[in-house]
């Protein structure tokens, strides 16, 4: 079985800033299947959209204590959702998360970001998560094991885990 994945990004920007965000993550699995002597791949798929306007975000963080402004959200959400990241883009995420400049992100701050687009994750999914990877739980994340997180797509199936098709 292979998996086999696109992630579309579309930003709509209304007089130079952005506006709202959307992405598209379409997600392939591909099984090889034998009949008789008839072999054929079987392509099924799943599609999960991510939508958020400025609007939207200001909204559902008014009760959050200092939240990130839009602006920082749409820059630590981007390499989450694309599963890599260009040129300093995935350092200056990790910076905007490393709230205290301690050279780690608080895994509760990690946690105060994620529900913003997955309602449903919770310290406890991304604790598990961490600990597939193989990392210590001190409840801080290097910017290698942060880095590590988004390479493996983790973010990514955080943030896709329970959305509704």
């Amino acid at each position: 079985m292979n998996l086999e994945f696109t992630v579309t990004e579309t930003i709509v920007r209304h007089s130079g800033k952005i506006n709202e965000i959307h992405y598209e993550f379409e997600e392939f699995t591909i099984e090889n299947v034998s009949i008789g002597i008839t072999k054929k791949k079987e392509k099924r798929g799943r599609i999960y959209d991510a939508n958020i306007t400025r609007k939207q975000y200001n909204q559902l963080t008014r009760d959050i204590h200092n939240p990130l402004s839009f602006d920082d959200f749409i820059l630590v959400l981007r390499p989450f959702m694309m599963g890599f990241y260009q040129n300093d883009e995935l350092k200056q995420a990790f910076k905007i998360l490393d709230k205290n400049h301690s050279n780690s992100i608080d895994i509760h701050d990690l946690v105060n970001f994620l529900p913003i687009i997955n309602e449903y994750t919770a310290i406890n999914t991304l604790q598990d998560d961490i600990r597939k990877s193989n990392f210590n739980l001190d409840g801080h994340l290097t910017y290698d094991q942060f880095r590590s997180l988004i390479l493996k797509g983790i973010g990514r199936e955080m943030i896709c885990t329970n959305m509704h098709n």
